[in-house]
C-alpha cells in the first residue's frame, strides 16, 4: 500500500503469526524506510525488497501484497520467479491507466493549491478518503484502526508528493503488463467487489483474465481495506496461496 506496514498489523498480522513466520516490509520510501531520488522507479523497489527478504533469510516466501504493493509483488514473481513461492493480492491497483487518479480525489486538491489549504482540508479530506477507502463497508473506529489513522493523518505537500511519484513508479511499470500472463507462480487474487480505490473490473478481475491459471476469491461487499475488515477471509486465501505454492513444488520435484 502507500502506507506502511502498520496497515498489516491488526487484525490479520496476529492470525498471520500464529501459523507463519510473517516479515513486513515498507515499500522504499513507503512508511519507515528512507527514499532517495532513484526510489521512485520499479526496479529500484524490487532490487531492495528482493536484497531485504535475502538479508533476512527468507526462503521461497509467499508475497501477499495490497493496493498499489501489487505491482511491485508482481515485477518480483516475474523478474525473480524462483525465489518465490507465490503471490497474494488483495484489492490490487495493478494498471496504469485512468482508474489510478481517482484513488484520492483530495490529494489532487491539497498539492494544486498548496500548504495554505492542507490544514483547512486536512481532516475533512482524511475523513472521507477513509470513508472512500472503506466503502462500502464502515470504518471500524477501533484501536486496530488506529495505526493507519495516525499514518496518513493529515499529509503535507512532501507526503503528496509521494503519492505522485508512487503513481511515477506504477506507470513506470506500464511494459510489465504485457507480461503478466507469463507469469508462473501461483497467484491468488483477493477483491471486494465494492471496492473504490482499485476497481475490480480495472484491476482485479482484468488480472484474473491476464493470469488464466491464478485464482479468484470474491468478497462480496466488501471494500478496499478487507484485509482489516475481513481478516478471516483474507487469512483463507492466505492459506490458500499456500497450498498451491505447496502442490507446484511438489509437482516440480
Amino acid at each position: 500500500d502507500d502506507g506502511d506496514a502498520s496497515d498489516f498489523m491488526a487484525p490479520l498480522l496476529s492470525r498471520i503469526a500464529y501459523d507463519f513466520r510473517a516479515l513486513l516490509i515498507d515499500r522504499p520510501g513507503c512508511g519507515g524506510s528512507d527514499r532517495t531520488r532513484h526510489d521512485c522507479t520499479l526496479d529500484s523497489q524490487t532490487r531492495v525488497i528482493r536484497l531485504a527478504l535475502r538479508e533476512l533469510r527468507a526462503e521461497q516466501p509467499l508475497l501477499v501484497a495490497h493496493s498499489w504493493s501489487a505491482v511491485a509483488a508482481l515485477a518480483l514473481a516475474l523478474r525473480y520467479p524462483d525465489d518465490f513461492a507465490g503471490v497474494v493480492l488483495i484489492n490490487p491497483l495493478c494498471y496504469a491507466d485512468a482508474s489510478i487518479r481517482a484513488t484520492d480525489p483530495h490529494a489532487r486538491v491539497v498539492s494544486r493549491f498548496g500548504s495554505l489549504v492542507a490544514p483547512m482540508v486536512g481532516r475533512t479530506a482524511h475523513d472521507a478518503a477513509l470513508r472512500t477507502k472503506f466503502s462500502p463497508e464502515p470504518v471500524p473506529f477501533a484501536e486496530t484502526l488506529e495505526p493507519l489513522r495516525e499514518a496518513a493523518a493529515i499529509r503535507r505537500p512532501r507526503e503528496r508528493r509521494r503519492l505522485a511519484r508512487n503513481t511515477a513508479a506504477l506507470r513506470s511499470a506500464a511494459g510489465l503488463v504485457t507480461r503478466y500472463g507469463d507469469i508462473e507462480l501461483p497467484v491468488v487474487i483477493v477483491v471486494g467487489d465494492g471496492d473504490r480505490v482499485a476497481s475490480p473490473s480495472r484491476h482485479g478481475y482484468r488480472l484474473h483474465n491476464h493470469v488464466h491459471h491464478s485464482h479468484l476469491i470474491v468478497l462480496p461487499r466488501g471494500g478496499h481495506m478487507v484485509h482489516i475488515t475481513r481478516p478471516d477471509s483474507v487469512m483463507e486465501s492466505i492459506h490458500q496461496g499456500w497450498s498451491l505454492a505447496h502442490e507446484r513444488a511438489e509437482a516440480r520435484r
